[in-house]
Order: C-alpha cells, then sequence, then structure tokens
C-alpha cells in the first residue's frame, strides 16, 4: 500500500514539475545529463537522465529520475525509445531504490519490442530491452539494450 501512494505521489509531483512558472525555475527543479553513441551503419542512440527532486523528509531525501534511450536511424528519425522511471531515497551516507518501472514507444513500424524488464537493488535500478527491425516480415537487425540508473548517497542520478 505504502509503495502505491508513494509511486502516486512521484507521479503527481513529476508532472507538476513538468511545469515551472520560469526558466530558472525549470533549471532548479529538473537536472538533465545527456550522452550520444554513434553506430558504424549511420544510426545512432541518445541516452538523456532527467532528475526531479521530490522532498526532504527529517534526515533523509527522495528523488526521481528517469533514463531515457532513443534510438535514431541515419536519416535522423526516431525509430523507438525506452525509459526507466525509478524513485530514490538518499541520507548524505547512504542511497536505496525504492521503485521502478519501465516502458517503451515505437515510432517506426518496421521496428517491434520483443522484450523488455526492469528490476532495482541497492542504489541501482535497470532496465533491459530488446528491439527486433523487421523488413516484409523478416528480421534485419536486433538490438539489446540494458541501461542503468544510479543514486549516489547525495542524490545526484547517474
Amino acid at each position: 500500500m505504502f509503495k502505491k501512494i508513494l509511486i502516486s505521489i512521484v507521479m503527481i509531483v513529476m508532472a507538476v514539475s513538468c511545469f515551472p512558472l520560469s526558466a530558472a525555475a525549470a533549471e532548479e527543479q529538473n537536472s538533465e545529463n545527456t550522452t550520444v553513441e554513434y553506430f558504424e551503419d549511420g544510426s545512432y542512440a541518445v541516452t538523456t537522465i532527467t532528475q526531479a527532486p521530490i522532498g526532504r523528509e527529517t534526515t533523509t531525501t527522495l528523488t526521481a529520475g528517469s533514463k531515457t534511450y532513443t534510438y535514431y536511424n541515419s536519416d535522423d528519425k526516431v525509430m523507438w525509445t525506452y525509459t526507466i522511471t525509478a524513485v530514490f531515497h538518499y541520507t548524505g551516507t547512504s542511497s536505496t531504490c525504492v521503485s521502478v518501472s519501465d516502458s517503451y514507444s515505437i515510432k517506426n513500424n518496421n521496428w517491434s519490442m520483443y522484450s523488455h524488464a526492469c528490476s532495482y537493488s541497492g542504489k541501482t535500478a535497470t532496465g533491459n530491452v530488446t528491439m527486433k527491425h523487421k523488413i516484409l516480415g523478416v528480421v534485419i537487425d536486433t538490438v539489446n539494450k540494458g541501461i542503468t540508473l544510479t543514486c549516489s548517497a547525495t542524490g545526484n542520478l547517474s
């Protein structure tokens, strides 16, 4: 029951944090970290970590964040995305993941999701996805991707 309430609160806070009052408020509420990975065929993937602090209790703090893997073809068109979203509890000396969920979005009909799963242990949330690229029903490419989201003792996500 507590877990469902906590997840509901996190979702509400994350939704509200999407609408800051100013650009300065946006920088205070959310932080973002992006990396790009290039492949031999000209395709590439952009991985983005977004963090939204939830609040402070007496000696502990909660933070929520997501890590999104976006796969582009060589023509700079999004083929699919895979995201894990997690909530972490941190104290300044340690951190723990308390929940994780995953989602995906197919943007090109030639791609399909084969499998996906997420889990958490200690201070790390993990997600794994397998996407298949088909032409005329024949699989021409398979992408297996694992992503992790880790919280430091001070609440920074990486």
